[in-house]
C-alpha cells in the first residue's frame, strides 16, 4: 500500500483541515516520546499556527503545526510554501507561548534531509531544545506500519490488504480482545451495582456472620464455645438501634434458671447447640442512643429477647454461623429492617478465647449477598469490651475468657458506597408449557 498511501497524502485531504489535524494528532500520539497529545481546537477553527499541543520527554511543552498543501507534488513552489509555513508557525508559537521547548511540524510535501536540517537549525537558533519534522514520507511510514493502519483507514479510506490484516491482528489482536472483554466486564459491574441497589431495599431475611476455622475440627475438639455478634445501626429504624445475636453449646441453655441447670445439660458442640437474638430500641422519650457498645466496649445491655432456637450438635466443624433476620416464617410482621439498614453499621464479634484462636476468616452475608470478607490479617482479637448476654454460663465455661473481634482500626463496617456486594445466587426462569398467545393487534 506504499504507493496508495503516498498518493492519498498528496491530495485526499485537500480542504479538509479538520481531518488533517486529527490524523496528525493520531500519528504523533503513536510516538511514545510524546504524551498528552491533543488538538488545540478539536472541532477546527483559527489556532494562530498552533494546531497541536503535547508534552515531550515527560517535561518539555510542545506546540505542533500542520502545513499541508493541496495537490502536493514536491515542486520547488510547494516546498517553499511548506518552509514558509514552518517559519511562520514557529514564530507564532514562540510569540504566543515563550515557555515551549519543542516544535513539531507536519507537511504532505517531501523534504530532503538537507532541507529538514536547515529548518531544524532555525528552531535551535530560536532557543528551543527539540524539533521534529514529519514530511509525507515519514507520515507514510507510520501509516503503513502495524500501529498506523487503523489511522490510515480512518483518515485516508485505505483498507488493509490480507497481509496487512495479518500483521495488524498479530500486533493488536490481544489488545482488541482485551478491550472487548474489559468493556463487557465494566457493563456487568454496572448492572450488578444497579441490581444490588434495587434489591438492598428488600426486608432483611437473613444477616449471617460466618466464622471460617483454620481447619476442620472434630466436635469434641471444639467442646464449649460462645459466638455472639453486636450490631449498632448507623441510623435507627423504627426505634431499633442495636441487634445482638449468637450461638453457644448446650441446647437448652436459654431455658436454664441456674448454673446447676446448665451443668446438668450435655456440654460441647457435639451434643447440641442453641441460639438467641435480642433487639434494643430507643425509649419513647429519647431520640438517639446514648452509648456506642460496638465501638467503645461499654457495659452491654442486649435489650429484649426476640427469639431463641435449638439444634442438633456438629460432629465436624469447619464453619460456625450466627444469624439474624425476618425470614423463615409464613408471615412477616413489621416493623423490620431492610438490607439497606446494615449500611455503615458498626459490628463487633464476641467469642471465647479458645474459639478465637482457631478463626481463619470472617464472612458477612445478607440476603444471599456476600457483603464483606476478612482474612486473619484483617481483624484483631482483644480483651477490651464487656459482654454479658442474659444467658447463664458456668464458672468453668467462663474460665475460657471472652474475646472481642473487630477490624484492625475499629469495628467491622459494611459500606455500600465503597463496594458492590456479590450476589451468591442466580434466579431461574419460570417454565411455561402453555401456548403463547398472539396479540389481537398482531392478528389484524
Amino acid at each position: 500500500m506504499t504507493f496508495g498511501t503516498d498518493e492519498r497524502l498528496k491530495s485526499y485531504l485537500d480542504t479538509n483541515q479538520l481531518q488533517r489535524e486529527r490524523m496528525c494528532v493520531a500519528v504523533l500520539a503513536l510516538d511514545k516520546r510524546f504524551t498528552n497529545v491533543r488538538p488545540r481546537h478539536p472541532r477546527g477553527g483559527p489556532d494562530g499556527g498552533r494546531d497541536i499541543e503535547a508534552i515531550f520527554g515527560g517535561e518539555q511543552k510542545v506546540h505542533g503545526a500542520i502545513g499541508f498543501v493541496n495537490q502536493a507534488n514536491d515542486s520547488t513552489d510547494h516546498k517553499k510554501k511548506a518552509q514558509k509555513k514552518f517559519v511562520g508557525d514557529l514564530a507564532s508559537a514562540i510569540a504566543a507561548d515563550p515557555e515551549i521547548k519543542s516544535f513539531v511540524f507536519f507537511t504532505n510535501v517531501n523534504l530532503t534531509a538537507g532541507e529538514k536540517d536547515a529548518l531544524i537549525q532555525k528552531v535551535t537558533k530560536s532557543g528551543l531544545a527539540h524539533c521534529e519534522i514529519f514530511d509525507r514520507e515519514r507520515i507514510r511510514l507510520v501509516l503503513d506500519g502495524a500501529d498506523g493502519m487503523a489511522i490510515r483507514f480512518q483518515s485516508l479510506g485505505i483498507p488493509m490488504s490480507e497481509a496487512e490484516q495479518a500483521t495488524f491482528f498479530a500486533r493488536w489482536g490481544d489488545d482488541i480482545q482485551s478491550v472487548i472483554v474489559d468493556g463487557f466486564s465494566e457493563i456487568k459491574k454496572s448492572l450488578n451495582r444497579m441490581q444490588f441497589l434495587q434489591e438492598m431495599n428488600a426486608p432483611l431475611d437473613q444477616f449471617l456472620v460466618l466464622l471460617e476455622l483454620d481447619r476442620e475440627y472434630d466436635g469434641n475438639e471444639i467442646g464449649h464455645f460462645r459466638f455472639f455478634v453486636s450490631i449498632s445501626l448507623a441510623e435507627p429504624r423504627d426505634g431499633l438501634f442495636m441487634l445482638t445475636f449468637g450461638t453457644s453449646d448446650r441446647a437448652d441453655r436459654a431455658r436454664a434458671k441456674s448454673v446447676a441447670d446448665v451443668e446438668a445439660m450435655p456440654a460441647g458442640i457435639l451434643h447440641g447447640m442453641m441460639g438467641a437474638k435480642w433487639e434494643r430500641r430507643i425509649p419513647a422519650a429519647e431520640h438517639a442512643p446514648n452509648e456506642d457498645v460496638a465501638d467503645e466496649g461499654a457495659d452491654h445491655d442486649e435489650g429484649t429477647n426476640v427469639g431463641t432456637f435449638t439444634s442438633v450438635g456438629m460432629e465436624k466443624v469447619r464453619f460456625l454461623r450466627a444469624e439474624f433476620g425476618y425470614g423463615g416464617g409464613s408471615f412477616r410482621f413489621g416493623p423490620y429492617l431492610r438490607l439497606s439498614d446494615i449500611d455503615e453499621s458498626m459490628i463487633a464479634l464476641f467469642v471465647n478465647k479458645a474459639l478465637a484462636e482457631k478463626i481463619k476468616a470472617i464472612h458477612f452475608i445478607g440476603n444471599q449477598y456476600k457483603l464483606a470478607e476478612y482474612g486473619r490479617e484483617g481483624f484483631r482479637i482483644d480483651t477490651q469490651g464487656k459482654f454479658e448476654p442474659s444467658l447463664i454460663f458456668t464458672p468453668s465455661e467462663l474460665s475460657d475468657e471472652w474475646r472481642r473481634i473487630m477490624r484492625n482500626f475499629g469495628p467491622f463496617s459494611v459500606r455500600y458506597a465503597e463496594m458492590t456486594p456479590i450476589r451468591l445466587f442466580e434466579p431461574v426462569e419460570a417454565s411455561n408449557s402453555l401456548p403463547v398467545r398472539r396479540s389481537r393487534k398482531a392478528n389484524g
